[in-house]
Parts: C-alpha cells; structure tokens; sequence
C-alpha cells in the first residue's frame, strides 16, 4: 500500500498544492500535525488537505487542539486520529498528536504520562502504521540544531515493545526528511514536502 505523508506545514499551504500529484497517487494520504500556527487558518488548511486524496488521516501537532481539529476535519470526511485506530486496507493506523511541553506555550502539549495513556489503547495491533507528531526519543529525528533530543521516551518503549511495522512523526523541523529504524520499526519524518511511502 501507497501512504502519502507529511507534517509541520504551519499554513504554507502552497506545499500542499506541490504535493497533489505524488499524494493522489496514493492510497491514502496522512498528515502528522502543526497544518496551523497556533490554530489560526485551520479552516483553509484543511481545506486544502481535503484535496490531497479521497482518503485522508490526520493528527493534531502541538498548533492545534484534538477538539477543534476532530470537529473541523470530520465535517470534511476528514479523519482524526488522535486516540483513536482505524483499519484501513487490511493496516491499522493509530494515532497520538501533540507534543511534550514547549518554551512556546502552545495549543496542545502533553506530558508522558498522557502518551503512555493514549498509546496503551494501541497494544496488541496487527500491521500497525503509528502516528505520532512527537518522534520518538534518542533517535536521529528527535535531536534539535542546539544537539537536544526532545522526542517522547513512552513513544519510544512502546514501539521498543510492540514493533509496528512504521511511526510517521514531525514536529522536529530540521529532521525533516530523516528516518531509521527502531528494532523493526522504521521510523519517518517526512517534512512539510512529504513522501510517498510503501508499506
């Protein structure tokens, strides 16, 4: 299967216009969180990403919260996937948005007591795709240009524990593009351009 990915556009929507041609050859298109900044033009962002594909999942970054973001979407048909699993040619995908606390003060940050929370409801998975706006800890896409990884440990012991096929994550803007695996987990940042991935 053929998942078009990406993340942190922050309103540059002209990028999603860029991506129409590679994410219409998809199966399914999938966006990883921060379409916004702090939650403004989430109206036409989504807008735009409703033209990405006839299928489309998405997650909240750190921008935008679950509540308006999961309104807004499924009245476009628009899938949010925070919290929540859905299967979807035979792979479930999973979600968990949000980010760990910044120095930004944010729309939606979380701590890892809220991940391991949300992330238990995904155990025992067959054919799991995760999706995560956070990256997972000690990795090559959790590490800011200060040399700091920010990347969430719970993230990382469960796919340490439960090996999902993928984890498709953003947040990290200059790792985007960046991936490596985790055990058996191979683990993406595809950035604001996007990529399609075979799965």
């Amino acid at each position: 299967m053929r998942v078009f990915a990406c993340t942190d556009v922050h309103l540059r929507l002209s990028l999603l216009e860029e991506a129409l041609k590679t994410s219409k050859d998809a199966d399914l298109a999938v966006f990883l969180g921060d379409l916004t900044v702090y939650g403004k033009g989430l109206d036409a962002g989504l807008e735009k990403l409703k033209a990405l594909n006839d299928n489309v999942f998405i997650i909240p970054g750190n921008n935008e919260t679950p509540e308006e973001l999961g309104h807004k979407a499924s009245i476009l048909g628009i899938v949010c996937l925070h919290g929540e699993k859905k299967v979807f040619k035979g792979f479930t995908f999973a979600g968990v948005g949000g980010s760990l606390p910044t120095p930004f003060n944010t729309p939606f940050e979380i701590g890892e007591d809220e991940f391991k929370r949300v992330l238990s409801g995904f155990k025992g998975l067959n054919r799991l795709v995760l999706l995560s706006h956070t990256p997972p800890f000690n990795t090559s896409l959790d590490l800011t240009s200060m040399g700091e990884h920010i990347g969430s440990v719970e993230l990382r012991r469960f796919i340490e524990e439960e090996s999902p096929l993928a984890c498709l994550c953003g947040h990290v803007h200059e790792r985007a593009g960046l991936s490596e695996r985790i055990g058996e987990t191979l683990v993406i940042n595809p950035g604001p351009r996007g990529m399609l991935i075979e799965l």
